[in-house]
């Protein structure tokens, strides 16, 4: 069970006996139940390891923009991991961030290859990329290359 609404994942874990996974989108964005409730958080604020902890008392793990992940500077090159990983393993998280692509305009410049936006860029590369900072699972849009590329990550 996964929401962009941390609020009803909590709801929900009284419920329903399933893995919840809170989503989590752009650092200075609010959750829509905030907004409604007039919390203040932000996903910048649930990614410190004092949301982490809240969000472990009602969910198994986290689903982050790959962004949370690893931040890209200006030119869309990928820059310095963040510490989410870590701290989310701290809390007892798992960590699946979203959305792994094949195409171009969505890879991280450092692994597109040409010009053309709609063509397939080093999606290994990139994954490979993200793997490398200890997240549990990705989100693909095109499940078969994730799963290779993982595998080959893997050294298999």
């Amino acid at each position: 069970l996964q929401s962009f609404e941390p609020g009803s994942v909590q709801r929900l874990a009284r419920l329903v006996d399933t893995p919840r996974i809170v989503l989590l989108s752009g650092p200075k964005e609010r959750p829509w139940d905030f907004v409604e409730s007039g919390d203040p958080r932000t996903v910048a604020d649930l990614v410190k390891p004092a949301g982490l902890a809240w969000m472990a008392s009602f969910a198994q793990g986290i689903g982050p923009t790959l962004d949370l992940v690893i931040p890209k500077d200006a030119s869309g090159r990928l820059t310095t991991p963040t510490t989410l990983v870590r701290d989310a393993h701290a809390k007892g998280l798992r960590l699946h961030p979203y959305t792994l692509r094949n195409e171009n305009s969505f890879l991280p410049a450092d692994f597109r290859r040409g010009t053309d936006p709609n063509a397939y860029g080093d999606v290994f590369g990139a994954c490979a990329a993200y793997l490398a900072t200890g997240i549990d699972g990705i989100f693909a849009d095109h499940p078969d290359t994730a799963l290779l590329a993982a595998a080959d990550f893997a050294g298999r």
